[in-house]
C-alpha cells in the first residue's frame, strides 16, 4: 500500500491522504480513483467517512485518498473549492505513477464533507480556481460525484430551528443567524455568507454527473435538499440518481464492519455503496 500524506498546505492542515495498492502490474487496467471528503460539521474530519470511505472502495480495486480540507475558521470560500480542486489535479497529474485513469478520478463527500465535493461537482471551473492554482480547468474536473446526506441549500439545513415554516420563504442571512445561535457549527464558508454554498445556484451544463443519497429518516438534514439537487440536474440535462433509502442516521458513511459494530449494521442504508460502484461502471 502506497501510504503516504500529501500536504497542500506548509503546516500540514490541508493534505492528501493516499491508500494506493502497489500491486501494479502492466497487464491490469488502470485503477479508477475515489477521493473522500469526510464530514464534521466544519469543526473535524470523521475517520468513518474518510479512511473507512477510502478503504471500502481500495477493497474493489479503486485507489483511495481522503482530502483533509480547511475547517473552522479557515474555511472561508474559496478555500474547500481550491482544495479538492487541488486534490483533484494531484490525483490527475500522477496517474501513470499510480496506475490510475486519470478519466475516472471521482470525488465522494459526507454531510460537510458533501458541501465541498459538490463545489466541486458544480464550481470546478470557477476562475478563481485556476487564478489560484493555475494551469487549464479541465484539470480540476471530477468525473463523477457521489453525494452523502449534505446541503445544497442553506436555508434548507435548519429546518429543526423553523419547525412548520416554509424556510425558503425566509432569508439566509435570518436562517443563518438562528441556526449559529442554536449552536449549529458551519465554517465560515456559512457564516460569511458565501452564495457559493448554495450549489443548487451552480448547477449547469458543466456539472459532474451526480449520485446523490440520503436518508429518509435523516434528523440533521432534511431529504429536501437531496431532492431539490436532484430537480437541478433533471433540469439542465445533467446524468444524475438519486437514492432515499427509507432508514439510516445522519453520518452513517459506508456502515460496514470496517466502520460499524456488526449489530449497527443497516443493510438497507449499506447498499448504496454497491449501487455506487455499479452506477460509476455504467456512466464510465
Amino acid at each position: 500500500m502506497i501510504y503516504e500524506k500529501i500536504n497542500y498546505t506548509e503546516d500540514g492542515r490541508v493534505n492528501l491522504q493516499t491508500y494506493i495498492p502497489d500491486l501494479i502490474r502492466e497487464d491490469l487496467p488502470l485503477r479508477p480513483a475515489m477521493i473522500a471528503c469526510p464530514g464534521g460539521g466544519w469543526e473535524f474530519h470523521g475517520a468513518a467517512e474518510g479512511e473507512g470511505v477510502a478503504l471500502t472502495f481500495v477493497k474493489e480495486g479503486y485507489a483511495g485518498f481522503v482530502l483533509n480540507y480547511s475547517l473552522g475558521e479557515y474555511s472561508s470560500f474559496p478555500n474547500p473549492l481550491v482544495e479538492i480542486s487541488w486534490a483533484i489535479r494531484t490525483v490527475r497529474e500522477h496517474a501513470e505513477e499510480w496506475h490510475i485513469d486519470p478519466n475516472r478520478i471521482f470525488i465522494s463527500g459526507f454531510s460537510a464533507g458533501a458541501t465541498v465535493a459538490a463545489l466541486s461537482a458544480t464550481q470546478w471551473n470557477d476562475p478563481r480556481v485556476c487564478e489560484v492554482l493555475g494551469g487549464e480547468a479541465s484539470m480540476y474536473r471530477p468525473d463523477a460525484a457521489l453525494l452523502a446526506y449534505g446541503v445544497y441549500e442553506i436555508s434548507l439545513a435548519f429546518s429543526m430551528v423553523f419547525s412548520g415554516v416554509d424556510l425558503l420563504s425566509i432569508p439566509k442571512e435570518v436562517a443563518i443567524e438562528q441556526g449559529m445561535k442554536m449552536g449549529f457549527t458551519l465554517g465560515q464558508i456559512v457564516a460569511n455568507l458565501a452564495k457559493e454554498v448554495n450549489v443548487i445556484d451552480y448547477v449547469s451544463k458543466d456539472s459532474a454527473p451526480m449520485f446523490i443519497f440520503q436518508s429518509k429518516t435523516d434528523e440533521f438534514v432534511p431529504v429536501s435538499n437531496a431532492e431539490r439537487l436532484a430537480a437541478k440536474m433533471e433540469e439542465f440535462g445533467r446524468p444524475y440518481v438519486l437514492h432515499l433509502f427509507e432508514s439510516g442516521r445522519h453520518g452513517m458513511s459506508v456502515n460496514n464492519r470496517l466502520t460499524d459494530p456488526v449489530e449497527e449494521i443497516d443493510p438497507n442504508w449499506s447498499q448504496w455503496v454497491e449501487k455506487s460502484l455499479a452506477w460509476l461502471e455504467k456512466i464510465t
